[in-house]
């Protein structure tokens, strides 16, 4: 059994060394850990240098700064081939079990499936100090109807196989619409295989004001940055635009019902029949109090 790690870095001096420190820490140590520097102006490349002379499992490459996205996509192409491969931020730290944990879960499943786990975390501030916050909250879907609405788990969280790798190669997070490449493995899997949630933290997930990607736990700013969001249309049609995208790219694979639902998706916001099957569908429900607010927006076009 073959495991890799995938980490991107950028800029990532300040606790780049703590991270690397509990990947090698890991219960199951991974065969490899590939690391792509996205064009680090500061003495990332030095650490990453250090660290890859002293273990020789640890290999790292340079590229241009394409940002998160295209960055992880570019080392989810070009690796090698394994059973597993777990997706890694450059500032976080992993608690010893956590990719124990997921091979665990893994192995019980078929293989053959495209297969995605994802876990619990534990928010932390730069310190490592644990943040009262309800943010790392994990909705229990695992059905694909749900992950074109909500995202389950950060992609620092994943760990999936070879079978889910050959359907997420197939959609060029460079070229097709990519908010967040997490986002789009999460979709992937769930269209074509298994997501499989674990409800414990095996990691602190830091916070710390300058993330590449992360969580912003003060919910005035959150509030501000949808406002913000919203008046500037950054992400507003993120949802559609996302659903638009992989019915493209996979439209010819999948199931006349997947479809449909992705059609649901892409189109509500210009089609009147497609809102009101949005609206109405029960594998769209969440049974919480989220379900109110998010008709609400979709009734204003707001997402």
């Amino acid at each position: 059994m073959k495991l890799i790690v995938l980490m991107s870095t950028y800029n990532g001096e300040r606790f780049l060394r703590q991270q690397l420190d509990s990947l090698i820490g890991q219960t199951l140590r991974p065969d490899q850990i590939l690391i792509r520097d996205d064009g680090s102006k500061d003495s990332t490349l030095a650490i990453l240098e250090e660290y890859a002379i002293r273990y020789p499992f640890i290999s790292y490459y340079q590229g241009e700064n394409k940002g998160p996205a295209a960055s992880f996509y570019d080392l989810i192409c070009h690796c090698e081939k394994a059973e597993y491969y777990a997706l890694c931020d450059q500032d976080d730290v992993w608690f010893k079990d956590k990719l124990m944990s997921a091979v665990n879960r893994l192995e019980k499943e078929d293989a053959k499936l495209p297969l995605l786990y994802c876990s619990r975390y534990t928010l932390t501030d730069g310190d490592l100090h644990p943040l009262n916050s309800d943010v790392s909250h994990l909705y229990d879907f695992t059905d694909f109807a749900h992950s074109l609405l909500y995202h389950t788990a950060p992609g620092c969280t994943f760990v999936y196989n070879e079978a889910a790798r050959e359907k997420i190669m197939k959609y060029d997070m460079e070229k097709e619409y990519c908010l967040i490449h997490d986002s789009i493995i999460h979709k992937v899997v769930a269209m074509f295989g298994k997501v499989i949630l674990d409800k414990d933290s095996h990691m602190f997930y830091r916070q710390h004001g300058n993330n590449q990607i992360g969580m912003d736990t003060n919910k005035l700013r959150v509030f501000m940055g949808r406002v913000d969001r919203f008046l500037h249309g950054k992400i507003r049609n993120y949802r559609t635009r996302t659903a638009a995208s992989l019915l493209k790219v996979y439209g010819d694979e999948i199931s006349e019902d997947k479809k449909h639902l992705l059609k649901i998706v892409a189109e509500y916001r210009n089609n009147r029949r497609y809102k009101r099957e949005l609206l109405k569908e029960e594998c769209f429900r969440s049974h919480t109090v989220n379900d109110l607010f998010f008709m609400m927006l979709v009734l204003v076009n707001y997402i």
